[in-house]
């Protein structure tokens, strides 16, 4: 055999080779071969508060029930472990995994799910982290992911995550203190509830079809806060007033879970 025919067979041969491994990649493990990846568009999440039915601005002072007055400083929660249902009733996963949407993001597109194409007409999700993620380490991530340190989310080595933050002022109906008034002052209200078993499982079906497609603009998920439920819902009867500390330490933990079980039933999801 010479030279030139002995190299071109052994061309031939390397190629089929290269091909059948080739092919083998797009196959399961029974020999199947696997379909392609389905092509992906991104829906935006935003959030919103309201009370007494009117929408709440960060730093607005507003009433609920004529019971209470707010000022909202900070809100902030995680969402995580999305699932869309389609209309054939599968789950679909959704990525990125865990978002934290902030009350001083709203209207900025900056959280962004993508998701397989299709039509979705529930969702499930949490709101906080799964055990798993709630034990990783905030140096362990970039800057601007949701789990890093810049977030100021993570507590320490025994609490893990603070899956909720709600931070303000409050004080009973008509009693609101401006700042100019000295001689009264309003209760200072930090809520942070976290740790594994102030986790809430939600699961919405959503008010209209959520059509995702890889071109074009998908329709926004509104993530809405109701702050009437936050002082009566599953957790049972929450007082700002009393209740207005809770880091789910030894002595405010039954405080800071009623309330994390509370402001869980307060969000609601619908698709415009």
């Amino acid at each position: 055999m010479n030279a030139s025919k002995f190299i071109y067979q052994f061309l031939t041969v390397s190629i089929l080779i290269t091909a059948g491994f080739a092919c083998s990649s797009d196959d399961d493990d029974n020999g199947n071969v696997n379909p392609p990846a389905a092509p992906t568009g991104s829906t935006v999440l935003d959030m919103r508060i309201f009370a007494d039915g009117n929408d709440v601005e960060r730093g607005d002072l507003f009433s609920i029930n004529n019971d209470y007055d707010f000022r909202i400083l900070e809100t902030r929660f995680y969402v995580s472990n999305f699932e869309f249902q389609n209309t054939n009733g599968d789950w679909i996963d959704a990525e990125p995994n865990v978002l934290l949407l902030d009350v001083r993001d709203q209207g900025t597109n900056k959280h962004v799910l993508d998701i397989p194409e299709g039509d979705y007409v529930a969702m499930r999700y949490l709101i906080g982290l799964d055990s798993a993620t709630n034990r990783m380490f905030p140096t362990d991530f970039p800057r601007e992911h949701p789990l890093s340190a810049f977030q100021a989310t993570h507590w320490n080595w025994n609490l893990f995550y603070r899956f909720i933050i709600v931070e303000g002022r409050v004080n009973t109906y008509g009693n609101f203190a401006p700042a100019s008034d000295t001689t009264r002052f309003n209760i200072p209200l930090s809520i942070h509830p976290g740790t594994d078993d102030m986790l809430v499982e939600k699961e919405t079906q959503f008010n209209e079809t959520l059509s995702v497609t890889a071109s074009g603009t998908n329709k926004r998920m509104i993530f809405s806060v109701n702050v009437n439920d936050w002082v009566s819902g599953p957790g049972g009867e929450w007082d700002p007033l009393t209740e207005n500390q809770g880091h789910a330490e030894p002595h405010d933990y039954e405080q800071t879970k009623k309330f994390g079980a509370n402001f869980g039933a307060s969000v609601s999801v619908h698709v415009e």
